[in-house]
């Protein structure tokens, strides 16, 4: 029976909002509103992002009073102007919600220099073609798009290299030769920024050395007080050496204290019916932290300011290549700001890297750790990736709270707001000067004006999760980036098919103050956000959402390959039978080793807590197991193979240390048909869901690669590494008590360490004398073959003897015909006594350096040719041209 108004209860009134009747208008209107205005809200949110789901906001006009752009004249900025106050250090930076804005079009350029090369970025303002159309070959990325060159060398050639610098950096494009070009390039140390005493403040080096030692080898006091007991005396320079127990030790530095930024402390107090909970947050202020590396006159140099563009001449066009990030799109957009605010060209965007993630120091897990890290962006990758100087460091420990309430609602929510309430803390600098900016002189002597800002959230889904406060794996839209339905994780395209998230369409909810909270949950729970203010909203110019980087060590390694594909193919195996798990493991013990890569004997029963050993095991995995799942014996598993193949392929790309449009295309065809494998192996066994989130994150690569450079730069394993230093501290170093404060220090007095220790191999590789040369021996040298290096050789012996030692081997069997043969055919003038009495000298290992055809520098191969090399033999397979059109395979 359809639904009335009763007798009896007075008259009804039609609602504006639904078109119902109620017999209570004003109690059904106010909320058929809000549930109205949210669906009104998805649906436009859906609308907009639907016709170019790349973009993170709509387009922002150009004024009327643009001026025109034309190749023959200085071109100027022509849109996406934004608002700002005269030149000062006081100047802001109007702030946008934006992950991507327009291109700048082309650098303003003096009259006077049109002669010179420079360029020209074409537009192409024809709207991009919905999302279920496009392809590989067809979705948009028009800033990997070349620019057109105006006045360029004469003695142009292919593989040159075109860098194109923003506009506000007031450079130049420069084209630069093949073997001209380097990446990574620094300048010269100058001798004169070195210190002349650079262990300083300890009294001498051998102070500070000891220190430096006593800190690495998780010395105690007791044991430092034992070693000095030892030692006596220094032979060599007894008066240089001053400490006499732990307290000087100690002492020294607390005297050095002021290098690196201190550690503070925030408490943070809640109660509930259960009492008060008291909270600390250990934290160091990340912009001040920043601020003492650039103060440093060797590192400062070495700072990368500017956001570069840079193209590789294949012939017919510039292909344009991005890893660092200061090569991809969101360093860019940055100094377009800067530009359309007319700031003066010391204006410099300084970009930080941050991590979070809890980590076990104990042993049995009982007692845990939370810490944040961090790195400068603008350093090159060799220096902030790696564990000295300029590189990560610890700079917090969140608090956390006792796990007796976990899993209740409130309990929840009170982590998160900690959570957020201590970053607020941590980079409430960053943000105060990344609207004003930060006037500093840098160790190099030259003054900037910074504007600090956050290019990237390192972290693997659950911390993803806390970070963009969404509700995770098993909230109605669990991906962190887009608004992607629980059910329709599985489905990829060569593009997102679901809208990406912005801060507009959950923050203006949260401060309404009209709203309750089940109205707002109506509105927020199908986005998958939490009720929280995300901290991330209050510093200018960041979008959480695009900050937050796919993770490839746990979203493939240790994700989608460990928990998923390799499950599904241990289950398979062992269904099959003892015999066929026998045959896999002895397939896998078989795969030849290789330098740098895990040897498998066993993999049908195991589970690692290492995501590089599943890295290794999929690499491997089709190779080693595809004869034994042929689709009329085993059609799951031959399915399963398709699938890991694909996967294969998609880790390889995602991989690659420079990325260009051909890799992200490829990359896009990749992902489709891994999508379309999974759906055809889910209906061979749909008791296996695909509908998780490390199946769906990869989705959003291409624009986290174009944004933010290669997976490499936002890959959480290096940050990961840093947790054994931490648990090596509170094993050796601390009594289990407060341990945040005692590991904390300890974390001070490394940084103060490496920050000495850089200024002491610079000082070493200028002044010091100590350290003789190495020159080459007469023997390397004989055996040194252009690039290619032969080593472990053995005893020189005639070929009689050879071939009597091997007597056993067929492929020794006349030994001395092959070898001649051999010689003859590809040496030509070598002449051997028939006799048997040639001597020759058997290498074991060759090493040869050669070109990477990926990133174009150096590399190193070593291959093996040994009959027990580490106790097993060692026969290396290669790779080598046997002419322009043919490769081959080999085996040593």
């Amino acid at each position: 029976m359809a639904r009335g108004p009763k007798k009896g209860k007075g008259p009804t009134t039609i609602c504006k909002w639904c078109g119902k009747s109620s017999g209570n208008i004003a109690r059904h209107a106010p909320s058929c509103e809000i549930k109205t205005r949210a669906a009104e809200d998805r649906r436009l949110l859906a609308a907009r992002i639907r016709g170019d789901p790349t973009r993170l906001t709509p387009d922002i006009a150009p004024p009327s009073n643009a001026p025109s752009v034309h190749p023959a004249s200085p071109p100027q900025e022509a849109n996406n102007i934004v608002a700002g106050n005269s030149a000062g250090s006081d100047m802001e930076i109007d702030s946008i919600d934006s992950g991507r804005l327009h291109e700048l079009p082309n650098p303003e350029l003096p009259h006077a220099n049109l002669n010179s090369l420079y360029v020209v970025f074409n537009n192409d303002d024809s709207a991009p073609p919905s999302p279920t159309a496009q392809t590989a070959d067809t979705f948009p990325m028009p800033t990997m798009r070349a620019p057109t060159l105006h006045n360029p060398p004469p003695d142009l050639r292919v593989d040159d290299f075109l860098t194109v610098h923003h506009p506000h950096s007031k450079l130049r494009p420069t084209v630069q030769h093949f073997e001209d070009f380097v990446r990574d390039s620094q300048p010269k140390l100058d001798p004169s920024s070195i210190p002349r005493r650079p262990w300083e403040p300890f009294r001498s080096r051998i102070d500070f050395e000891f220190a430096q030692f006593a800190l690495e080898a998780a010395l105690n006091n007791n044991q430092i007080d034992r070693l000095l007991k030892l030692i006596g005396t220094i032979s060599t320079t007894p008066s240089d050496f001053s400490f006499k127990n732990a307290g000087d030790v100690k002492g020294a530095w607390d005297v050095a204290s002021h290098l690196s930024t201190s550690f503070k402390t925030h408490t943070f107090t809640t109660s509930d019916k259960d009492g008060q909970m008291e909270l600390t947050f250990h934290y160091r202020s990340v912009f001040e932290w920043s601020l003492r590396l650039l103060e440093d006159p060797l590192l400062a140099p070495k700072f990368r300011w500017h956001a570069q563009r840079l193209y590789k001449n294949s012939g017919d066009a510039w292909d344009r290549f991005i890893d660092e990030p200061h090569t991809a799109d969101t360093w860019w957009d940055t100094e377009v700001l800067c530009t359309q605010n007319k700031l003066p060209p010391e204006a410099c965007p300084l970009g930080y890297e941050i991590y979070a993630d809890k980590t076990r120091l104990s042993s049995f897990g009982t007692q845990k750790g939370y810490p944040i890290m961090a790195r400068v962006a603008n350093l090159p990758s060799n220096i902030r990736k790696g564990t000295g100087f300029g590189g990560a460091e610890v700079v917090g420990f969140l608090p956390i709270a006792s796990e007796t309430k976990e899993g209740t609602k409130r309990f929840v929510a009170l982590k998160r707001v900690i959570w957020h309430d201590s970053f607020w803390i941590l980079l409430q600098t960053v943000a105060e000067h990344a609207k004003t900016g930060y006037k500093f002189r840098c160790g190099d002597g030259v003054e900037r004006l910074l504007y600090p800002f956050i290019i990237m959230l390192v972290a693997d889904y659950e911390e993803q999760s806390v970070m963009a406060l969404i509700r995770g794996v098993n909230g109605l839209a669990p991906c962190p980036v887009c608004i992607v339905p629980q059910d329709q994780q599985s489905i990829l395209g060569v593009q997102p098919i679901y809208p990406l998230r912005q801060h507009s369409d959950t923050e203006p909810h949260l401060n309404d103050r009209n709203l309750n909270k089940r109205q707002l949950e109506t509105i927020i729970k199908p986005m998958g956000i939490r009720p929280i203010v995300n901290t991330f909203w209050k510093i200018p110019r960041m979008n959480v959402y695009q900050a937050v980087s796919w993770d490839r060590l746990h979203a493939y390694h240790g994700g989608l390959f460990s928990d998923h594909l390799f499950v599904q193919f241990q289950e398979i195996v062992k269904e099959m039978g003892k015999k066929t798990m026998e045959a896999v493991n002895e397939r896998f013990d078989l795969i030849p080793r290789w330098k740098d890569m895990n040897h498998f004997s066993e993999v049908c029963s195991v589970t690692f807590t290492d995501g590089t050993k599943y890295e290794d095991i999929s690499k491997v995995l089709v190779h080693a197991s595809y004869k034994l799942f042929k689709p009329a014996v085993a059609k799951r598993g031959h399915l399963l193979l398709r699938c890991i193949r694909r996967y294969v392929v998609l880790d390889m790309i995602a991989g690659l240390e420079v990325q260009t449009e051909s890799t992200l295309r490829r990359y896009a065809a990749e992902l489709v048909n891994f999508s379309k494998a999974i759906q055809i192996y889910h209906t061979e066994h749909p008791d296996k869901s695909w509908n998780f989130p490390k199946m769906h994150t990869h989705q959003h690569l291409i624009q986290d690669v174009l944004s933010k450079g290669i997976t490499k730069n936002y890959n959480t394993k290096p940050f990961e590494k840093m947790h054994g230093h931490i648990k090596s501290i509170y094993a050796d170093q601390t009594n289990f008590k407060n341990i945040e404060d005692q590991i904390t220090r300890i974390q001070h007095h490394t940084s103060i360490a490496g920050i000495i220790q850089g200024h002491l191999d610079a000082y070493d590789g200028f002044f010091s004398t100590d350290q003789p040369k190495k020159t080459p021996s007469e023997d390397s040298i004989t055996f040194q073959f252009g690039n290619v290096y032969l080593g472990a050789r053995q005893a020189a012996a005639t070929l009689a003897k050879i071939e009597q030692a091997h007597s056993d081997d067929p492929a020794f069997t006349r030994g001395f015909e092959h070898v001649s043969t051999g010689f003859e055919q590809y040496i030509g003038a070598i002449r051997m006594h028939s006799d048997h009495r040639s001597q020759i000298v058997e290498a074991r290992y060759i090493k040869v350096d050669y070109e990477s055809q990926v990133d174009w520098t150096l590399l190193t191969d070593h291959l093996r040719c040994n009959p027990s090399f580490q106790k097993a033999p060692r026969y290396d397979h290669v790779i080598y041209k046997v002419d322009d059109n043919t490769m081959g395979f080999a085996q040593l």
